[in-house]
Protein backbone atom coordinates (compact mmCIF):
# COMPACT_ATOMS: atom_id res chain seq x y z
CA UNK A 1 0.00 0.00 0.00
CA UNK A 2 1.56 3.30 -1.09
CA UNK A 3 0.07 6.68 -0.24
CA UNK A 4 1.04 10.13 -1.54
CA UNK A 5 1.10 13.47 0.28
CA UNK A 6 2.48 16.92 -0.44
CA UNK A 7 4.49 19.00 2.01
CA UNK A 8 3.36 22.61 1.57
CA UNK A 9 5.22 24.43 4.31
CA UNK A 10 5.25 24.98 8.05
CA UNK A 11 2.26 23.63 9.98
CA UNK A 12 0.48 22.67 6.75
CA UNK A 13 -0.83 19.22 5.88
CA UNK A 14 -2.27 18.76 2.43
CA UNK A 15 -3.74 15.42 1.38
CA UNK A 16 -3.52 14.76 -2.34
CA UNK A 17 -6.56 13.29 -4.16
CA UNK A 18 -4.77 9.95 -4.59
CA UNK A 19 -4.09 9.70 -0.85
CA UNK A 20 -7.70 10.57 -0.03
CA UNK A 21 -9.04 8.00 -2.52
CA UNK A 22 -6.88 5.16 -1.22
CA UNK A 23 -7.69 6.00 2.40
CA UNK A 24 -11.47 5.97 1.84
CA UNK A 25 -11.45 2.86 -0.33
CA UNK A 26 -9.54 0.81 2.25
CA UNK A 27 -11.73 -1.57 4.22
CA UNK A 28 -11.25 -2.67 7.80
CA UNK A 29 -11.26 -6.37 8.52
CA UNK A 30 -14.32 -7.06 10.71
CA UNK A 31 -13.42 -10.68 11.47
CA UNK A 32 -10.30 -9.80 13.46
CA UNK A 33 -10.49 -9.10 17.16
CA UNK A 34 -9.13 -5.67 18.23
CA UNK A 35 -5.40 -5.55 18.94
CA UNK A 36 -3.83 -5.49 22.38
CA UNK A 37 -0.86 -3.27 21.58
CA UNK A 38 2.33 -2.65 23.52
CA UNK A 39 3.90 0.58 22.22
CA UNK A 40 7.67 1.15 22.37
CA UNK A 41 8.64 4.83 21.97
CA UNK A 42 10.40 7.75 23.59
CA UNK A 43 10.46 11.18 21.91
CA UNK A 44 7.96 13.67 20.48
CA UNK A 45 7.85 11.87 17.12
CA UNK A 46 6.78 8.70 18.94
CA UNK A 47 4.31 10.61 21.12
CA UNK A 48 2.36 11.73 18.03
CA UNK A 49 1.91 8.08 17.03
CA UNK A 50 0.98 7.07 20.58
CA UNK A 51 -1.72 9.74 20.66
CA UNK A 52 -3.17 8.41 17.38
CA UNK A 53 -3.34 4.92 18.90
CA UNK A 54 -5.01 6.28 22.05
CA UNK A 55 -7.64 8.03 19.93
CA UNK A 56 -8.24 4.84 17.94
CA UNK A 57 -8.58 2.84 21.18
CA UNK A 58 -11.17 5.30 22.50
CA UNK A 59 -13.11 5.31 19.24
CA UNK A 60 -16.23 3.20 19.10
CA UNK A 61 -15.57 -0.04 17.19
CA UNK A 62 -11.88 0.87 16.97
CA UNK A 63 -9.23 -1.70 16.06
CA UNK A 64 -7.45 -1.45 19.45
CA UNK A 65 -8.83 -2.89 22.68
CA UNK A 66 -5.94 -2.17 25.06
CA UNK A 67 -2.71 -0.21 24.98
CA UNK A 68 0.47 -0.14 27.04
CA UNK A 69 3.76 1.78 26.82
CA UNK A 70 7.43 0.85 27.19
CA UNK A 71 9.87 3.77 27.51
CA UNK A 72 13.17 4.60 29.25
CA UNK A 73 13.15 5.74 32.90
CA UNK A 74 12.93 9.44 33.75
CA UNK A 75 16.11 11.39 33.00
CA UNK A 76 17.85 13.72 35.42
CA UNK A 77 17.91 17.26 34.03
CA UNK A 78 18.27 20.86 35.16
CA UNK A 79 20.74 22.45 37.53
CA UNK A 80 22.91 19.83 39.21
CA UNK A 81 20.68 17.17 37.61
CA UNK A 82 18.21 17.42 40.47
CA UNK A 83 15.02 17.25 38.35
CA UNK A 84 13.58 13.98 37.05
CA UNK A 85 12.04 14.54 33.60
CA UNK A 86 9.81 11.91 31.95
CA UNK A 87 9.96 11.21 28.23
CA UNK A 88 7.28 12.82 25.99
CA UNK A 89 5.56 9.46 25.56
CA UNK A 90 5.39 8.86 29.31
CA UNK A 91 3.96 12.34 29.87
CA UNK A 92 1.24 11.61 27.31
CA UNK A 93 0.56 8.19 28.80
CA UNK A 94 0.00 9.75 32.22
CA UNK A 95 -2.71 12.03 30.79
CA UNK A 96 -4.66 9.10 29.33
CA UNK A 97 -3.98 6.49 32.04
CA UNK A 98 -1.93 4.26 29.76
CA UNK A 99 0.07 1.72 31.82
CA UNK A 100 3.84 2.26 31.58
CA UNK A 101 6.80 -0.11 31.81
CA UNK A 102 10.41 1.07 31.91
CA UNK A 103 13.47 -0.34 30.23
CA UNK A 104 16.33 -1.24 32.61
CA UNK A 105 18.21 1.89 33.67
CA UNK A 106 21.59 0.20 34.06
CA UNK A 107 21.66 -1.66 30.73
CA UNK A 108 22.05 -0.42 27.17
CA UNK A 109 20.33 -3.42 25.57
CA UNK A 110 17.13 -5.40 26.13
CA UNK A 111 18.83 -8.79 25.81
CA UNK A 112 18.04 -9.73 29.43
CA UNK A 113 14.74 -7.87 29.78
CA UNK A 114 11.16 -8.68 28.91
CA UNK A 115 7.83 -6.93 29.38
CA UNK A 116 4.94 -8.02 31.61
CA UNK A 117 1.21 -8.33 30.92
CA UNK A 118 0.16 -7.56 34.51
CA UNK A 119 -1.24 -4.11 33.78
CA UNK A 120 -3.01 -5.09 30.57
CA UNK A 121 -6.80 -5.30 30.36
CA UNK A 122 -8.02 -8.54 31.99
CA UNK A 123 -4.34 -9.57 32.18
CA UNK A 124 -4.63 -10.76 28.58
CA UNK A 125 -1.27 -10.90 26.78
CA UNK A 126 -0.30 -8.16 24.35
CA UNK A 127 -0.54 -9.55 20.83
CA UNK A 128 1.20 -6.83 18.75
CA UNK A 129 4.24 -4.65 19.35
CA UNK A 130 4.45 -1.19 17.76
CA UNK A 131 7.89 0.47 17.78
CA UNK A 132 8.42 4.15 16.91
CA UNK A 133 11.62 6.12 17.60
CA UNK A 134 12.57 3.93 20.55
CA UNK A 135 16.37 3.86 20.54
CA UNK A 136 16.76 0.18 21.43
CA UNK A 137 17.11 -2.88 19.23
CA UNK A 138 14.19 -5.21 19.95
CA UNK A 139 15.66 -8.73 20.41
CA UNK A 140 14.01 -11.89 18.99
CA UNK A 141 12.67 -13.12 22.34
CA UNK A 142 10.54 -9.97 22.69
CA UNK A 143 9.25 -10.02 19.10
CA UNK A 144 8.26 -13.68 19.39
CA UNK A 145 6.28 -12.89 22.55
CA UNK A 146 3.62 -11.17 20.43
CA UNK A 147 1.11 -13.30 18.54
CA UNK A 148 1.32 -11.03 15.49
CA UNK A 149 4.95 -9.99 15.91
CA UNK A 150 5.96 -6.33 15.92
CA UNK A 151 5.84 -3.47 13.43
CA UNK A 152 7.78 -0.22 13.15
CA UNK A 153 7.19 3.26 11.72
CA UNK A 154 10.30 4.70 10.03
CA UNK A 155 10.43 8.27 8.59
CA UNK A 156 11.93 7.45 5.18
CA UNK A 157 11.10 5.50 2.05
CA UNK A 158 12.87 2.27 2.92
CA UNK A 159 15.23 0.80 1.89
CA UNK A 160 16.54 4.37 1.54
CA UNK A 161 18.01 5.95 4.68
CA UNK A 162 18.10 3.04 7.08
CA UNK A 163 19.38 4.18 10.44
CA UNK A 164 18.96 6.60 13.32
CA UNK A 165 18.79 9.93 11.44
CA UNK A 166 16.75 9.58 8.23
CA UNK A 167 15.13 13.03 8.41
CA UNK A 168 18.45 14.81 8.90
CA UNK A 169 20.05 12.96 5.98
CA UNK A 170 17.04 13.72 3.78
CA UNK A 171 17.67 17.46 4.28
CA UNK A 172 21.46 17.16 4.09
CA UNK A 173 21.27 15.48 0.70
CA UNK A 174 18.64 17.86 -0.66
CA UNK A 175 16.13 15.12 -1.47
CA UNK A 176 13.09 16.11 -3.54
CA UNK A 177 10.90 13.53 -1.82
CA UNK A 178 10.75 11.55 1.38
CA UNK A 179 8.09 9.61 3.21
CA UNK A 180 7.11 7.19 5.96
CA UNK A 181 7.31 3.40 5.99
CA UNK A 182 5.46 0.90 8.16
CA UNK A 183 7.51 -2.29 8.24
CA UNK A 184 7.68 -5.60 10.02
CA UNK A 185 10.31 -5.59 12.74
CA UNK A 186 13.35 -7.63 11.74
CA UNK A 187 14.96 -9.64 14.55
CA UNK A 188 18.50 -9.37 13.19
CA UNK A 189 18.96 -5.84 11.82
CA UNK A 190 17.54 -2.33 12.15
CA UNK A 191 15.08 -1.24 9.42
CA UNK A 192 15.37 -4.44 7.37
CA UNK A 193 11.83 -5.82 7.69
CA UNK A 194 9.23 -6.38 5.00
CA UNK A 195 7.38 -3.23 3.94
CA UNK A 196 3.69 -3.19 4.90
CA UNK A 197 2.78 0.36 3.80
CA UNK A 198 4.41 3.59 2.61
CA UNK A 199 3.39 7.23 2.23
CA UNK A 200 5.39 9.45 -0.13
CA UNK A 201 5.89 13.15 0.65
CA UNK A 202 6.89 15.62 -2.08
CA UNK A 203 9.53 18.17 -0.98
CA UNK A 204 10.18 19.77 -4.37
CA UNK A 205 7.97 22.79 -3.57
CA UNK A 206 9.98 23.84 -0.49
CA UNK A 207 13.75 24.38 -0.63
CA UNK A 208 13.95 25.61 2.97
CA UNK A 209 12.44 22.68 4.84
CA UNK A 210 13.97 22.19 8.30
CA UNK A 211 14.16 19.26 10.68
CA UNK A 212 11.57 20.49 13.18
CA UNK A 213 8.82 21.17 10.63
CA UNK A 214 9.51 18.07 8.53
CA UNK A 215 9.64 15.84 11.61
CA UNK A 216 6.26 17.13 12.81
CA UNK A 217 4.77 16.71 9.35
CA UNK A 218 6.07 13.15 8.94
CA UNK A 219 4.80 12.28 12.42
CA UNK A 220 1.27 13.26 11.34
CA UNK A 221 1.60 11.30 8.10
CA UNK A 222 3.06 8.32 9.94
CA UNK A 223 0.36 8.22 12.62
CA UNK A 224 -2.38 8.18 9.97
CA UNK A 225 -0.54 5.50 8.02
CA UNK A 226 -0.02 3.40 11.16
CA UNK A 227 -3.72 3.39 12.08
CA UNK A 228 -4.69 2.64 8.47
CA UNK A 229 -2.22 -0.28 8.45
CA UNK A 230 -3.73 -1.69 11.65
CA UNK A 231 -7.21 -1.48 10.13
CA UNK A 232 -6.01 -3.40 7.07
CA UNK A 233 -3.43 -5.55 8.84
CA UNK A 234 -4.20 -8.87 7.16
CA UNK A 235 -4.14 -7.38 3.66
CA UNK A 236 -0.94 -5.44 4.38
CA UNK A 237 0.75 -8.60 5.63
CA UNK A 238 -0.39 -10.46 2.54
CA UNK A 239 0.94 -7.74 0.19
CA UNK A 240 4.16 -7.11 2.17
CA UNK A 241 7.27 -6.54 0.06
CA UNK A 242 10.86 -7.53 0.79
CA UNK A 243 13.27 -4.58 0.64
CA UNK A 244 15.51 -4.30 -2.41
CA UNK A 245 19.03 -4.70 -0.99
CA UNK A 246 20.57 -2.99 -4.03
CA UNK A 247 18.84 0.27 -3.03
CA UNK A 248 19.84 0.32 0.63
CA UNK A 249 21.43 3.56 1.88
CA UNK A 250 22.42 4.44 5.44
CA UNK A 251 21.41 7.38 7.63
CA UNK A 252 23.94 7.10 10.42
CA UNK A 253 23.62 8.90 13.73
CA UNK A 254 24.60 12.58 13.72
CA UNK A 255 28.06 13.20 15.21
CA UNK A 256 29.00 16.21 17.33
CA UNK A 257 31.86 17.23 15.06
CA UNK A 258 29.40 17.76 12.19
CA UNK A 259 28.35 20.99 13.92
CA UNK A 260 31.87 22.49 13.69
CA UNK A 261 31.98 25.13 10.95
CA UNK A 262 34.90 25.87 8.63
CA UNK A 263 34.12 29.15 6.89
CA UNK A 264 37.20 28.80 4.67
CA UNK A 265 35.85 25.59 3.14
CA UNK A 266 32.06 25.81 3.38
CA UNK A 267 29.75 27.80 1.11
CA UNK A 268 26.79 29.72 2.53
CA UNK A 269 24.21 27.28 1.14
CA UNK A 270 26.06 24.33 2.72
CA UNK A 271 25.98 25.96 6.15
CA UNK A 272 22.30 26.83 5.74
CA UNK A 273 21.50 23.26 4.72
CA UNK A 274 23.50 21.85 7.63
CA UNK A 275 21.69 24.18 10.05
CA UNK A 276 18.27 23.13 8.76
CA UNK A 277 19.23 19.47 9.12
CA UNK A 278 20.92 19.31 12.55
CA UNK A 279 20.72 22.81 14.07
CA UNK A 280 17.54 22.01 16.02
CA UNK A 281 19.30 19.23 17.96
CA UNK A 282 22.91 20.36 17.70
CA UNK A 283 23.49 24.12 17.11
CA UNK A 284 26.30 24.88 14.67
CA UNK A 285 29.37 26.35 16.30
CA UNK A 286 32.54 28.26 15.54
CA UNK A 287 35.28 29.82 17.67
CA UNK A 288 36.19 33.35 18.73
CA UNK A 289 39.45 34.63 20.23
CA UNK A 290 39.18 37.38 22.86
CA UNK A 291 42.35 39.19 24.00
CA UNK A 292 43.07 41.31 27.08
CA UNK A 293 46.06 43.65 27.40
CA UNK A 294 47.04 43.68 31.04
CA UNK A 295 48.86 46.46 32.92
CA UNK A 296 52.16 44.65 32.39
CA UNK A 297 51.51 44.74 28.62
CA UNK A 298 51.16 40.98 28.74
CA UNK A 299 48.45 39.73 26.38
CA UNK A 300 46.06 37.20 27.84
CA UNK A 301 43.93 35.32 25.30
CA UNK A 302 40.96 33.02 25.50
CA UNK A 303 39.46 31.09 22.60
CA UNK A 304 35.93 29.86 23.20
CA UNK A 305 33.17 28.16 21.25
CA UNK A 306 30.23 30.20 19.97
CA UNK A 307 26.97 28.54 18.96
CA UNK A 308 24.96 30.14 16.14
CA UNK A 309 21.15 30.15 16.23
CA UNK A 310 18.44 30.69 13.59
CA UNK A 311 20.75 30.66 10.57
CA UNK A 312 19.31 31.82 7.25
CA UNK A 313 20.41 33.17 3.85
CA UNK A 314 19.86 36.96 3.68
CA UNK A 315 19.09 38.55 0.31
CA UNK A 316 21.15 41.63 1.17
CA UNK A 317 24.07 42.34 3.48
CA UNK A 318 26.35 45.26 4.43
CA UNK A 319 29.22 43.03 3.30
CA UNK A 320 27.99 43.35 -0.29
CA UNK A 321 28.33 47.13 -0.11
CA UNK A 322 31.89 47.20 1.20
CA UNK A 323 34.72 48.29 -1.06
CA UNK A 324 38.30 47.09 -0.84
CA UNK A 325 40.42 44.02 -1.26
CA UNK A 326 38.86 40.62 -0.50
CA UNK A 327 41.80 39.82 1.77
CA UNK A 328 40.61 42.55 4.15
CA UNK A 329 37.51 40.48 4.87
CA UNK A 330 38.37 36.77 4.70
CA UNK A 331 35.81 33.99 5.28
CA UNK A 332 34.70 34.02 8.89
CA UNK A 333 34.50 37.82 9.04
CA UNK A 334 31.29 38.99 10.66
CA UNK A 335 29.39 42.26 10.64
CA UNK A 336 26.31 43.59 12.40
CA UNK A 337 23.47 44.50 10.04
CA UNK A 338 22.04 47.68 11.55
CA UNK A 339 18.75 47.28 9.67
CA UNK A 340 17.83 43.97 11.30
CA UNK A 341 20.30 43.76 14.21
CA UNK A 342 21.26 40.33 12.86
CA UNK A 343 24.83 39.13 12.46
CA UNK A 344 26.13 38.36 8.96
CA UNK A 345 29.11 36.03 8.45
CA UNK A 346 31.13 35.82 5.24
CA UNK A 347 31.56 32.30 3.81
CA UNK A 348 33.94 30.64 1.36
CA UNK A 349 31.76 31.41 -1.68
CA UNK A 350 31.78 35.16 -0.99
CA UNK A 351 28.16 35.11 0.21
CA UNK A 352 26.91 35.46 3.77
CA UNK A 353 24.73 33.68 6.28
CA UNK A 354 22.60 35.58 8.78
CA UNK A 355 21.69 34.67 12.35
CA UNK A 356 19.57 36.12 15.13
CA UNK A 357 21.28 34.88 18.31
CA UNK A 358 24.64 33.62 19.58
CA UNK A 359 25.61 31.62 22.63
CA UNK A 360 29.09 31.78 24.10
CA UNK A 361 30.04 28.58 25.92
CA UNK A 362 28.83 28.44 29.53
CA UNK A 363 26.65 31.54 28.99
CA UNK A 364 23.10 32.30 27.90
CA UNK A 365 22.09 33.03 24.32
CA UNK A 366 22.38 36.74 23.47
CA UNK A 367 21.56 39.13 20.64
CA UNK A 368 24.31 39.99 18.12
CA UNK A 369 24.45 43.63 19.26
CA UNK A 370 25.12 42.46 22.84
CA UNK A 371 27.95 40.27 21.56
CA UNK A 372 29.36 43.24 19.61
CA UNK A 373 29.30 45.47 22.69
CA UNK A 374 30.45 42.88 25.19
CA UNK A 375 33.50 41.65 23.30
CA UNK A 376 34.95 44.96 22.06
CA UNK A 377 33.99 44.55 18.38
CA UNK A 378 34.98 47.86 16.77
CA UNK A 379 33.17 49.25 13.72
CA UNK A 380 30.78 46.29 14.03
CA UNK A 381 33.29 44.05 12.20
CA UNK A 382 35.11 41.07 13.68
CA UNK A 383 36.47 37.63 12.84
CA UNK A 384 35.43 34.09 13.77
CA UNK A 385 37.42 30.90 13.43
CA UNK A 386 40.90 32.47 13.57
CA UNK A 387 43.86 32.24 15.95
CA UNK A 388 45.41 35.62 16.79
CA UNK A 389 49.16 35.89 17.43
CA UNK A 390 49.62 37.68 20.81
CA UNK A 391 52.56 39.64 19.32
CA UNK A 392 50.18 41.27 16.85
CA UNK A 393 47.50 42.21 19.37
CA UNK A 394 47.10 45.98 19.69
CA UNK A 395 44.60 48.30 21.41
CA UNK A 396 41.75 49.32 19.13
CA UNK A 397 41.51 45.98 17.33
CA UNK A 398 38.23 44.07 17.37
CA UNK A 399 38.16 41.49 20.12
CA UNK A 400 40.85 43.28 22.17
CA UNK A 401 40.26 44.89 25.56
CA UNK A 402 42.91 47.01 27.24
CA UNK A 403 42.99 47.17 31.00
CA UNK A 404 41.88 50.68 32.05
CA UNK A 405 44.46 50.67 34.79
CA UNK A 406 47.10 50.18 32.09
CA UNK A 407 45.84 53.23 30.16
CA UNK A 408 45.99 55.42 33.28
CA UNK A 409 49.39 53.96 34.17
CA UNK A 410 50.84 54.92 30.78
CA UNK A 411 49.52 58.47 31.10
CA UNK A 412 51.15 58.92 34.51
CA UNK A 413 54.48 57.53 33.25
CA UNK A 414 54.48 59.89 30.26
CA UNK A 415 53.78 62.88 32.50
CA UNK A 416 56.55 61.87 34.88
CA UNK A 417 59.04 61.46 32.02
CA UNK A 418 57.75 64.50 30.16
CA UNK A 419 57.37 62.51 26.96
CA UNK A 420 55.01 62.90 24.08
CA UNK A 421 52.93 59.85 23.28
CA UNK A 422 54.71 59.11 19.99
CA UNK A 423 58.10 59.29 21.73
CA UNK A 424 56.90 56.98 24.49
CA UNK A 425 55.50 54.49 21.98
CA UNK A 426 58.73 54.55 19.94
CA UNK A 427 60.81 53.66 22.99
CA UNK A 428 58.53 51.40 24.98
CA UNK A 429 56.31 49.98 22.23
CA UNK A 430 58.59 49.35 19.25
CA UNK A 431 56.31 46.66 17.78
CA UNK A 432 53.31 48.98 17.77
CA UNK A 433 55.28 51.81 16.14
CA UNK A 434 56.72 49.47 13.52
CA UNK A 435 53.22 48.27 12.56
CA UNK A 436 51.98 51.85 12.38
CA UNK A 437 54.86 52.84 10.05
CA UNK A 438 54.14 49.80 7.88
CA UNK A 439 50.50 50.84 7.56
CA UNK A 440 51.50 54.42 6.63
CA UNK A 441 53.87 53.14 3.95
Amino acid sequence: MTLFTTYVGRNCFQVSPLYRCRYISSTTSRSRQPFRILFFGTDGFAATHLKALIQEKNRRNGCISSLGLVCPPDRRTGRKLQTLTPSPTKGLAALYNVPVQHTPASEKTLDHWTFTNDNNKDNAPYDLGVVVSFGYFIPPHIISSFRYGAINVHPSLLPKFRGAAPIQHTILQGESETGVTVQELDDKEFDAGRILAQATVDLSTDNNVNYKDLSQFLAEVGSDLLVDTLKNFDQCKKDAKVQDLSKVTKANKIKKEWADLDFNAMASWQIDQLSRAIGEQMPLRTSFTFSRIKRSLKVKQKQFAVQLYNIYLPSDSPFYRLSGDVDEHPPGSFMLDNKTDHLHILCADGLVIGLTHLKVENKKAILPKDFINGYEIHNNIGQFDVTVDPANVQPGQSGVRQNKRRINYEKSIRRRLGMRRDTYDRIYKPNAMRQQLDREE
